[in-house]
């Protein structure tokens, strides 16, 4: 249905599901924890661009399509919304009109003449009609009706919006070669100039956009001289972009009765207008605005002021207005322009699912009876059942079920503090035992009857003192003996944040203890034997080197008699 004008920063988006509950068609689609536009089922009211408190959603820039144009040899036109001021109220006075031109732009003018044109051609059809009529100002109330509400397409309006009016208008009195720029504050406005306004509106910046485009170009507000617009200036439209603007125009320049209309905004009041039409409704026409207040609170507006203050900037504008063009826009310069449409029936067909198939998705996340069924909205859809129908289309996840995920959570930490081989145990403010796990209490050999009794009952409560007192941060891996339980301990106390409660736990090392004693005593008794060892061999040593001494001493001395005793028998005076 829609291109991809609104898209996501996956860094960004954090599974909030705010997205998924503001969304009036629910045409967020869940994927791995992330939020994502479906293009097909999107509307483009940028709702989820303005909710979102992460600013993960984005509406596609054309800023630079828009340079290229102005790059262009065509010349440029801007069509400036009525809700500019509540916008860019600094560029009052004719400063807008000033900085657009230093922009680029050949000329600056208001769509407010195009809203003119359709106010009087709505109020002409509501003499020649008698049914109940819906404006089509507003592309997102159209499409929504197009591709939800199709059995109330026949109240729409058959004619098309200010913007295409005024381009139309535009490209009549100076030639289609010239290029038309809508500046507003409305996403969808993007998407009508593809399809509803292809060749007619060239392209379409934000408010936001044009913030951008300014502090790029390094405009500064005191660079600027006022200016008047060019062309014509309306009369009476400049509240266009306020609940009932259409109206006031209207009923100035055809007579519209005030008791014949009503004027809604906001996705719920436009959804409660749509219901009503399939009644018989004494309204001959509703204005409907589908951003809550009007244009003034579109999704691209930018401005952070209230939406009350944002409407005054637009009632003082029309109120002062003095930077216009002199000459006034008649009636007649809109009467030979073709600004009638047609409204296509493009139904999105919600898929059919069996009961037991939406029973399965519900079983699935817990809910196996209807009071399991906690119809909280925290996964962003209004009721279990139909997060279980967004389930089976793939557009939302079981995971989504924040109270079943929560549940799955403490299911899993008890289990895991339950089988736990260490004694964990949980103590209030005031000392005494909120609960603790069962090897706690076969460690401690302590019932359940001790759960609101001191800790001090089952051990020295000094240390959970100093937790508590903030003498230090947290103990961990203290060794603690209880004699009286056999137990050797390897204790750890800290305080949960944000809660007045804290947690010991003792891991029982007794085993451990023995086996290192067991340990030492093996290692203290083989130095032991070491020592003696080594002390006798060095008496061995000793022994064994003296009694090689005497023997060396011995075999020296016969040594030298045999030798002399050889000496003497070679000598010949002996022989003689």
């Amino acid at each position: 249905m829609a291109s991809s004008i609104i898209s996501t920063d996956k860094a960004k988006c954090r599974d909030c599901y705010r997205c998924v509950r503001v969304c009036p068609v629910k045409a967020i689609r869940i994927q791995e924890g992330q939020a994502r536009v479906d293009a097909d089922r999107c509307i483009v009211c940028g709702t989820c661009v303005r909710e979102c408190p992460q600013r993960a959603k984005h509406v596609r820039n054309d800023l630079q399509h828009v340079r290229q144009i102005l790059a262009s040899p065509a010349k440029t036109i801007a069509s400036v919304a009525p809700s500019f001021p509540a916008a860019l109220p600094e560029y009052g006075g004719g400063l807008l009109q000033s900085a657009l031109i230093k922009m680029g732009f050949d000329m600056v003018t208001e769509t407010s003449v195009g809203a003119e044109i359709v106010a009087e051609e709505t109020a002409e059809l509501l003499q020649r009609e008698s049914r109940t009529m819906v404006t089509s100002a507003c592309p997102v109330v159209v499409s929504l009706i197009e591709h939800y509400h199709p059995s109330a397409c026949e109240n729409i309006t058959p004619i098309q919006s200010p913007m295409i009016a005024h381009a139309k208008y535009l490209k009549q009195k100076y030639g289609n070669d010239y290029k038309v720029v809508f500046i507003g504050p409305c996403s969808a406005k993007k998407l009508e100039a593809e399809i509803e306004a292809a060749g007619i509106v060239d392209a379409v910046l934000t408010f936001e956009e044009l913030r951008q485009a300014f502090a790029e170009d390094n405009i500064q507000l005191k660079s600027l001289k006022p200016r008047t617009y060019d062309d014509v200036r309306p009369a009476n439209a400049q509240l266009f972009p306020l609940e009932g603007g259409l109206a006031r125009t209207a009923a100035i320049s055809g007579g519209l009765l005030n008791e014949d209309f009503a004027a809604v905004s906001g996705s719920e009041h436009v959804e409660e207008m749509i219901e009503h039409l399939s009644h018989h409704s004494p309204i001959r026409l509703f204005e409907a605005l589908f951003c809550p207040g009007g244009c003034i609170n579109g999704a691209c507006v930018g401005a952070a002021s209230d939406m009350f203050t944002r409407k005054n900037r637009v009632l003082q504008y029309h109120k002062r207005n003095p930077f216009e063009a002199e000459e006034v826009f008649r009636s007649e310069d809109g009467k030979s322009l073709d600004l009638s449409r047609s409204i296509a029936t493009e139904e999105i067909r919600q898929p059919a699912f069996d009961e037991e198939e939406i029973l399965s998705v519900l079983r699935a996340s817990g809910k196996n009876s209807p009071d399991d069924e906690l119809n909280c909205g925290a996964c962003g859809y209004s009721s279990c059942r139909e997060n279980a129908v967004a389930v089976l289309m793939g557009m939302a996840e079981r995971s989504m079920c924040v109270p079943w995920m929560r549940h799955l959570a403490q299911r899993k930490t008890d289990q895991i503090i339950d089988n736990s081989p260490n004694g964990i145990v949980m103590v209030d403010e005031e000392f005494n035992i909120v609960s603790f796990n069962p090897a706690f209490g076969q460690m401690f050999a302590c019932s359940d009857e001790i759960v609101g009794q001191p800790i001090s009952t089952i051990v020295d409560p000094g240390d959970f003192e100093r937790v508590a007192a903030d003498l230090v941060p947290r103990i961990s891996g203290k060794t603690v003996v209880f004699p009286q339980y056999g137990l050797v301990t390897s204790a750890s106390i800290y305080r949960l944040e944000d809660e007045d409660v804290m947690i010991g736990i003792y891991a029982n090392i007794t085993k451990t203890k023995e086996d290192e004693d067991r340990i030492a005593r093996i290692r203290n008794q083989t130095l032991a034997n070491a020592e003696q060892v080594i002390d006798k061999q060095m008496r061995m040593a000793q022994e064994i080197a003296s009694i090689l001494g005497e023997t060396t001493s011995e075999t020296r001395v016969l040594l030298r008699k045999l030798t002399r005793l050889a000496e003497e028998s070679e000598d010949p005076k002996t022989e003689q």
